[in-house]
């Protein structure tokens, strides 16, 4: 036990710290870290670190030490570089373009309605008003994502969304960026080669093999699962933007992505799942948990499952990617990269998520079909379930200052930041880490829950306990490292 008389305070910088894996881990506020022994910790508190040993330079370096080279003009240039995103204004719009789907997925976040549903189609005119706003943007960015339902069943406001926002840009400047959001099952060849001809990039969702994804994401209309064309569809996707960039030597053209939604049908098969992803030619995978939202409350008995349920299968799947890289293949998983690109590159990773506060209202806000504006995506889930509270107003009303300078947006950025949260301040990972308000709210009741009790502090915890305790392996280390170039 070390002893509070013998610690020198007055040259320590700020930091946390944890015992990891019979290390300690000691992070900064930028995104800085180390490992020390025990008894290079002991020696660090207690002052008795020569000035001249390379412990002390690294430890200076990162800002554990004060000294006059880490001045705090450094260390806060530091920390903007960590959290950049902060300081652009919204870059992330989505765009509900109909709340029609051919689909009833078991986990579905929007409870959709019914493929003909008349009513719940965003028209032009709101689509025009919406492009205009977010065009209001101080950021350089500005990324357009369509979502539903299903929205390719508005194609037409879908296209005309497209040639509107780019027609807008010639003036504006910003960097463009269009992406669908889809099941995958009702495109075409004609729908596809614009998309492809106008680089609209793609994400889909594939839960596995067959008989996983079919047990997840079912047609409305009682005929099964959607593996069959999905999987034909992907294979399309896949050739498609082979042949384009074949063409464009010089120009990137965006991969075809996929997201798996762990349900409990997916806990046995984390190998199974990462081999039907590199079956379909992707080259990563993005695991993510259930979330509180749409019709998985009423489904949660069925497809549900713990924390530590989901850190299990999460962390198998890992081991299995990571085991694919030692062996040469390269094959990331996308959560684990974002986090990744905090800890090493000490970058902001744009994922908003992992941001404090988060990005609702200051880094994304959804459009609903009817022109409602909310402050994120998950903003218009809760309004479908009863809860308008995350509503900024609607595109007929209001301006973009009256959008962005608004008491919800606040009110979020309060609910979101890590120093405002029981259990966060003190926390090693702080500087990794970030909550969903949203989230909270629909699962607790409150924006301020006990951040230490709940189901996503613990899969935060079991992420980052995770990737440290590998990063201290120097061949795990260079394999994410490599996910990151």
């Amino acid at each position: 036990m070390i002893s509070g008389s013998k610690i020198k305070y007055s040259n320590l910088g700020n930091f946390r710290f944890t015992l990891l894996d019979g290390k300690y881990l000691l992070t900064t506020d930028a995104g800085r870290w180390i490992f020390l022994e025990r008894g290079e910790f002991e020696d660090f508190i207690e002052g008795k670190l020569a000035k001249n040993s390379k412990l002390y330079k690294d430890l200076s370096v990162g800002g554990f030490i004060k000294t006059k080279k880490n001045e705090l003009s450094q260390y806060a240039s530091k920390y903007l570089k960590l959290n950049s995103s902060l300081a652009q204004g919204p870059s992330l719009f989505i765009f509900v373009l109909t709340l029609q789907c051919n689909h009833r997925c078991l986990y579905c976040q929007v409870t959709p309605e019914k493929e003909g549903a008349i009513g719940y189609d965003m028209s032009k005119e709101v689509a025009k008003k919406s492009v205009d706003l977010i065009f209001k943007t101080p950021s350089p960015y500005v990324s357009i994502e369509f979502q539903g339902g299903e929205p390719i069943l508005n194609w037409p406001v879908l296209q005309y969304i497209v040639k509107y926002a780019k027609t807008v840009n010639k003036s504006e400047k910003k960097k463009l960026k269009i992406s669908l959001v889809t099941n995958l099952t009702r495109i075409n060849d004609e729908k596809l080669a614009y998309l492809i001809k106008e680089d609209v990039s793609i994400s889909c969702s594939l839960d596995g093999p067959e008989h996983i994804h079919n047990k997840n994401r079912i047609y409305l209309d009682g005929k099964g699962g959607s593996y069959e064309s999905l999987a034909k569809n992907i294979k399309k996707v896949q050739k498609a933007i082979l042949q384009k960039r074949a063409k464009s030597k010089n120009k990137f053209v965006d991969n075809l992505n996929a997201v798996l939604t762990t349900t409990r049908f997916s806990l046995p098969h984390s190998r199974e799942i990462v081999d039907e992803y590199i079956a379909n030619s992707f080259d990563n995978i993005f695991i993510r948990p259930l979330s509180p939202f749409g019709l998985q409350r009423k489904t949660i008995d069925v497809i549900g499952y713990s924390p530590e349920e989901f850190i299990k299968f999460y962390e198998k799947a890992l081991d299995y990617i990571l085991e694919l890289n030692l062996k040469g293949s390269l094959f990331v998983e996308r959560t684990a990269a974002m986090a990744l690109k905090k800890v090493l590159n000490h970058k902001d990773a744009s994922y908003y998520e992992m941001r404090s506060p988060c990005g609702a209202g200051i880094g994304q806000m959804a459009f609903d079909y009817n022109g409602n504006i909310y402050t994120c995506d998950e903003g218009r889930m809760a309004e479908r379930m009863g809860f308008d509270n995350f509503k900024l107003g609607n595109v007929d009303v209001e301006k973009y200052g009256e959008v962005v300078d608004n008491e919800v947006t606040r009110t979020m950025c309060l609910g979101s930041a890590l120093d405002n949260q029981a259990g966060c301040n003190d926390c090693v990972y702080k500087p990794y880490c970030g909550i969903c308000p949203l989230a909270n709210f629909i699962e607790y009741g409150t924006i301020f829950p006990q951040i230490p009790n709940t189901d996503k502090h613990k899969i935060n915890k079991a992420l980052f306990d995770y990737l440290f305790i590998k990063l201290s392996d120097k061949k795990y280390k260079k394999v994410f490292e490599s996910w990151l170039v």
